[in-house]
């Protein structure tokens, strides 16, 4: 007897159908999975074998062979187990014919050996697949039911055990979920900018960014306070909209890195991976094709602390996921491509010691001080809007104490640039994304401003891009400022946070 399920799997993050066909026949007693399946896949028999038998059915010697189809596609995974589990039970005519049920339905779901049904990966990949398909509703572990509810329009039966499954098929019973009531909002560590003392230009700089999307550089002697200026950036910037939290908890769940606890993926991101990392963990890829570091960050920040520690081909890497906002991987079995919408924000020292800001303190030579900076490529500096060096504060800056600005009295004004930006240049798009011809629409300089800047690309031997992230800063603080035009005070601001 042949029987058809519907699941689904994903490669990189983008879900597709896949057809479990279970046929089972009289004959010598086997059990064979075909479809180009992983590991997983293949130990997945003892998974149900024994999952069925000790959720009390009947489990009897047949030959079984079970396809996966479309059987060109590698897939990987333990989401198959319930689907297939379900197949053999309708097979065998354990479970009542239910072929006009259970054919609206994409089942997911790994089994225990005791018949219960444990979360997996990627399971409001599936969600979207039905919906995208149009198929009625999707059968998941009870696990993964927070992650999914955040899409609307779809049936959604969470499961416990394999009979909960069973008495859905026959009787259309659905279970009672056990969902906590205290996962609708996630902790986030307290930090806030009050927590910085001094450091006006740095944080003025953090608010440009926050507000216009833009990347940002800061070097400056150990102990200046680059760290804590990065960490609180994400604390400015606005909430994530419906549409980025349902792209952040897709990425997330694919990556196996949703919080159990709060399975949304509602705060804003932000990722510091280690300078030892490599670049298949930062840009993605790997044998299952899982999205990196810079799509963990997606719609938030991504950090690079001690930035010139980072291997050059890490470094360089980055390119043209900050340029594109998405990596492109292809391997054997295709292109994938991963959004990497990030707000990047890197810290190094200016030299190898730190001590070059301070006079009478720096140990390196100016050979060692040339080859330590050369690690930053000028096309990754081009790629950078904003340059700031940081000086420690002196003794009476340190000791002046005084109430500083705090994040939610910056997030504000922040917010209040990019309602501007928005009413501009269209939902999601920020200054720092705008293209050559927003460009020439929205960054027109006046006679004055033009003579600056002809100044400003004669000294700093500036290329068309530098040219332009020059041109989008400035917009971005004549939005601080509530301002039409770009006037002289936001372009010679803008030009300040060149590097020289």
């Amino acid at each position: 007897m042949l029987v058809r399920i519907k699941s689904s799997s994903y490669i990189g993050i983008t879900p597709f159908l896949v057809e479990v066909e279970v046929d089972i026949s009289n004959g010598l007693p086997v059990f064979n999975i075909v479809g180009l399946g992983d590991t997983t896949i293949s130990e997945s028999r003892d998974r149900i074998r024994s999952g069925i038998k000790n959720s009390g059915y009947k489990f009897e010697a047949k030959r079984v062979i079970v396809n996966l189809t479309p059987a060109n596609i590698p897939k990987s995974g333990s989401h198959f187990d319930l689907p297939i589990a379900v197949g053999m039970l309708l097979g065998l005519r354990v479970v009542e014919d239910r072929f006009q049920v259970i054919e609206n339905y994409i089942i997911i779901g790994e089994l225990s050996l005791t018949g219960e049904i444990r979360g997996v990966d990627g399971a409001i990949n599936a969600v979207l697949l039905a919906k995208e398909k149009k198929i009625k509703g999707v059968i998941i572990p009870e696990e993964n039911y927070e992650e999914t509810r955040l899409i609307e329009g779809i049936e959604i039966i969470g499961v416990k055990n394999l009979r909960e499954v069973v008495e859905f098929l026959e009787e259309k019973k659905v279970p009672k979920l056990n969902i906590k009531q205290n996962k609708e909002t996630e902790k986030i560590n307290m930090i806030d900018f009050s927590e910085i003392q001094g450091q006006s230009q740095a944080k003025r700089a953090m608010e440009i960014v926050a507000a216009g999307g833009h990347n940002i550089l800061l070097v400056g002697s150990p102990g200046s306070g680059k760290s804590m200026l990065a960490k609180r950036l994400a604390t400015i910037l606005p909430p994530l909209e419906e549409n980025q939290i349902i792209e952040n908890t897709k990425i997330y769940s694919v990556a196996g890195e949703l919080n159990r606890d709060y399975p949304v993926a509602k705060n804003v991101p932000f990722r510091a991976p280690h300078h030892t990392s490599t670049i298949i963990s930062i840009i993605g890829g790997g044998r299952r094709l899982k999205p990196g570091e810079i799509t963990l960050a997606n719609n938030g920040v991504l950090f690079f602390d001690e930035f010139t520690e980072f291997k050059r081909e890490v470094i360089e890497s980055l390119r043209e996921p900050m340029e594109e906002k998405k990596v492109s991987i292809t391997r054997n079995i295709g292109k994938v491509e991963f959004p990497s919408k990030f707000i990047f924000v890197a810290a190094s020292n200016p030299c190898q010691c730190g001590h070059l800001f301070e006079r009478g303190l720096c140990r390196c030579s100016e050979y060692d001080i040339k080859r330590y900076n050369k690690k930053i490529s000028g096309p990754i500096l081009e790629r950078i809007d904003i340059y700031v060096e940081i000086f420690r504060l002196n003794e009476k800056e340190i000791l002046a104490g005084g109430k500083e600005e705090s994040s939610e009295e910056i997030k504000k004004r922040v917010i209040k640039a990019r309602e501007i930006q928005r009413k501009r240049l269209g939902k999601g798009v920020l200054n720092a994304n705008m293209r050559n011809e927003e460009i020439k629409k929205y960054c027109v300089l006046e006679k004055e401003c033009e003579k600056i800047m002809e100044i400003a690309i004669k000294n700093l031997n500036l290329s068309m891009r530098s040219y332009h992230k020059i041109l989008k800063v400035a917009r971005t603080i004549a939005d601080l400022d509530s301002s039409e035009n770009i006037c002289k005070n936001h372009l010679l601001e803008a030009i300040g946070f060149r590097k020289k």
